[in-house]
């Protein structure tokens, strides 16, 4: 067994480096993405201290004889799909280029970090060279067998269990087709799966519970209820009760909450709760028009408030978390967020929020939505922006930022973190879409068109000295760019998304009579202008990815 790199170095030179006689290592003469699944299945086998892959070298352990370029190259390709896939990170102890008798070769270590190691949504184990995705089964015997320090969750707890809640639970496994066995009796079913008296049973099927709190529409509160058993929250039941009860409120005829963003709301406060002070303090609180999902939550999540555009995540309950997805009761990993909020403006409902409250050594985490009626302007205005961008999720940016145009960017930035934070400054610097970025006032803007549709600026005989100034940048590039600076009014209104109504005529000759006397075009002849020429104006397009770009506080609790 291979336990330093000094050994794995001298049985490389000594051509003894072979993976059927070191059960720890894998071999490869160059990389490619799926290696990572060896990387996932040497991470979960934990009878072995540490495990290594190796790139440079072939099956049968002779040097592939590659330059230092190729491992400098192959090394940062690496890192990049590490940091992209292989979860958590920390169980890659090191990566490092090594020249061994005049080749290089690379030499990644693996330990099991006293966590499942995933690559990408699956996790893997086997058997000598043979990898396999692990069964549900054989992940949650894996996470039972793993030292659990830091996951409340998988600590032991006597506890007794609710029957009815249990069947719902295995129920939930049937309906997703995960191949596991169950029993008629609650306490050997949960005894099969390897999770009988664990925390993560008793938070979900046993004494931990949850308050549901009802208001009506004087904030007066009309019931106070407390409940048993996290995993009631995430039953269609349940989540039916919450409809049916605010749609009386109101009179409403269809669901006040979508469906998608409630149960991922609900899924999220039991998944994430901080149970290690009064069970997690989970309280649903129901208006006519909103409902309030809570619970107490690690000071670290304030990273995460309101991050709707983001796949950052962080499990501190990571038995839990198993548990609730062979159920299928959470999404992929960093979804929720994004999905909480697409799904509600998607449906017309007000942007949902999150509150961070003190809590003594810890915070409560507050989720509003909201249920109310359905703002037709805006749902035209998305059909309109969905019609200009055919990718769904730029549509939902821009619609997002048009529902933001009163916050300022500095706000606006704190929603998004980089995997969304080119997509944000491309809608941003797109003149022809629903807003723009204008810089001196730093702020955001709608187009005119939307405006139209959103029932704003009906008058249409004039521009706003934002949109003027933006209409100007926009036709001076495209113009100087490929027709030599000239311009016509007939073309600054197709530039300007105008009409070719007889108000819209005057206002482009208007506008290149205000340019010539301000110096900005020359009139060439009747109806033909010219700009003047200057330094040639640049996309803000890196200049939104500057401002858009956020860090966490800490990087390493991205890894959940």
């Amino acid at each position: 067994m291979i336990t330093s790199v000094r050994e794995l170095i001298d049985a490389i030179s000594q051509k003894q480096l072979l993976e059927h006689i070191q059960g720890n290592v894998e071999l490869k003469e160059s990389w490619e993405r799926k290696h990572g699944e060896k990387l996932s299945a040497l991470g979960n086998k934990i009878q072995n201290k540490c495990g290594w892959l190796v790139v440079g070298v072939d099956d049968d352990g002779n040097l592939c004889r590659r330059n230092i370029e190729w491992a400098k190259s192959c090394e940062e390709i690496i890192s990049q799909h590490l940091n992209d896939k292989l979860e958590p990170i920390q169980s890659c102890k090191s990566i490092n280029c090594v020249e061994v008798d005049g080749s290089w070769i690379i030499v990644i270590e693996i330990r099991n970090p006293g966590d499942i190691v995933y690559w990408g949504k699956e996790a893997y184990g086997g058997t000598g060279t043979t990898i396999k995705i692990l069964d549900p089964d054989q992940i949650i015997e894996l996470r039972v067998a793993l030292p659990g320090l830091l996951d409340y969750s998988a600590q032991p707890v006597p506890s007794v269990y609710d029957g009815q809640i249990v069947s719902e639970f295995t129920e939930s496994i049937a309906r997703i087709g995960a191949g596991i066995e169950f029993s008629s009796s609650p306490e050997l079913t949960l005894r099969k799966i390897g999770i009988h008296s664990k925390q993560a049973s008793r938070i979900l099927f046993g004494q931990c519970t949850f308050r549901v709190v009802k208001f009506n529409s004087a904030n007066d509160v009309i019931s106070n209820a407390t409940k048993v058993g996290l995993f009631t929250l995430l039953t269609d039941k349940f989540q039916n009760e919450i409809q049916e009860w605010s749609a009386a409120q109101t009179r409403a005829t269809i669901n006040p909450y979508p469906p998608k963003a409630l149960k991922e709301a609900l899924a999220n406060s039991v998944a994430h709760a901080a149970y290690y002070e009064n069970d997690g303090e989970v309280i649903i609180e129901l208006y006519p028009e909103k409902l309030c999902v809570s619970n107490l939550c690690h000071k670290e999540a304030s990273y995460f408030a309101n991050k709707w555009f983001s796949r950052s995540h962080k499990t501190f309950n990571g038995l839990l978390m198993e548990v609730l997805r062979i159920s299928g009761k959470v999404d992929e990993l960093g979804r929720g967020k994004n999905l909480i909020f697409s799904e509600s403006i998607k449906n017309g409902k007000m942007t949902p929020e999150v509150v961070l409250e003190n809590a003594g050594g810890y915070k409560r985490w507050k989720l509003w939505m909201y249920g109310n009626p359905v703002n037709k302007n805006e749902m035209r205005l998305l059909g309109r922006i969905r019609e200009y961008y055919k990718d769904e999720q730029k549509a939902l940016i821009a619609y997002a930022l048009a529902l933001w145009k009163e916050k300022p960017v500095n706000q606006i930035k704190e929603y998004v973190d980089g995997d969304f934070a080119r997509q944000f400054a491309e809608v941003l610097d797109d003149y022809s879409g629903p807003i723009f970025y204008y810089k001196d006032k730093e702020r955001i803007v709608l187009n005119r068109w939307a405006r139209l549709l959103l029932g704003e600026g009906l008058d249409s005989k004039k521009l706003s000295p934002d949109e003027e100034s933006r209409l100007r940048e926009h036709a001076y590039r495209i113009q100087v760019r490929y027709y030599d600076g000239f311009i016509t009014p007939k073309e600054l209104r197709k530039l300007g998304d105008m009409q070719e109504s007889r108000s819209e005529r005057v206002l482009s000759s208007q506008l290149l009579t205000k340019w010539e006397k301000e110096g900005v075009v020359t009139k060439i002849k009747y109806g033909t202008y010219k700009f003047v020429t200057k330094e040639e104006a640049k996309s803000n397009l890196d200049f939104l990815m500057s401002i858009l770009q956020t860090k966490a506080p800490n990087a390493a609790i991205l890894n959940e």
